[in-house]
């Protein structure tokens, strides 16, 4: 024979007594039976949204690493046309004084690379990227005087034409022949129109100037342009 815990009546085998102290025991079991089943099933709900989560991620991984060639970084791809970077190159370097960029725009890199063993030490080449350095300084001195503190060099692309085969003869001449290039694959005139800032004024010019794509270089900043000539400020000599 049971009693209960509570009251003290007795209880026959298998029966539960009714009393509030009882009764209300019994519901707070069944509460906290409650309670726990909805800890646990919310804890499942939480690790099957994180195992989601790693999965969705993975599948994008892959997927970007099939659309990028073999690599899990995403592909970046410009919206200017290649053939317009030598010319944002140039700009850069001018802004930098860094007229060792401006042959790398400009020239074939053996052409280059014969620049440099003609000098007699490494030493007169730096001499000489230093002087060609000082001459983009002392450009930017003279408008000073016009535009004030600060030049700074920005370019737009307006517009862009083929090349009559004057034009075309002329680049190949120069490339192929004088800079010992191995091939002209295409070149174009482009027209540019250049703005100089200062601190109290600014200047705008239109020029058409030439692009080049070399075989095994890409594209190149012909050091000769129609008005303005980028040559000038690494190969005054090559000017006609």
């Amino acid at each position: 024979m049971r009693f209960c815990g509570y009251c003290g009546k007795k209880l026959p085998d298998g029966e539960q007594c009714n009393c509030p102290e009882s009764l209300s025991y019994r519901n707070r079991q069944v509460a906290n039976e409650i309670k726990a089943v909805a800890v646990a099933n919310r804890r499942q709900l939480i690790i099957g949204i994180v195992c989601l989560t790693i999965i969705i991620i993975a599948l994008l991984k892959i997927i970007v690493f099939m659309f990028s060639g073999g690599t899990d970084k995403p592909v970046v791809r410009s919206t200017h046309p290649d053939y317009e970077k030598p010319v944002t190159d140039f700009v850069s370097a001018y802004n930098r004084n860094n007229s060792e960029k401006m042959l790398k725009i400009m020239l074939p890199s053996d052409y280059i690379e014969e620049m440099k063993n003609d000098m007699e030490s490494p030493d007169e080449w730096n001499e000489y990227i230093r002087t060609l350095n000082d001459r983009i300084e002392k450009e930017k001195d003279t408008l000073e005087l016009d535009y004030g503190k600060n030049i700074r060099l920005s370019a737009e692309i307006l517009d862009r034409k083929s090349l009559n085969q004057s034009e075309t003869n002329d680049i190949k001449k120069l490339y192929e022949k004088d800079y010992g290039a191995k091939s002209v694959r295409d070149a174009y005139k482009i027209k540019v129109e250049f703005q100089i800032d200062g601190s109290e004024d600014y200047d705008i010019n239109k020029y058409w100037i030439y692009v080049v794509e070399v075989r095994g270089e890409g594209w190149l900043l012909c050091p000769e342009g129609d008005g303005y000539t980028p040559g000038d400020y690494i190969l005054p000599d090559k000017k006609n």
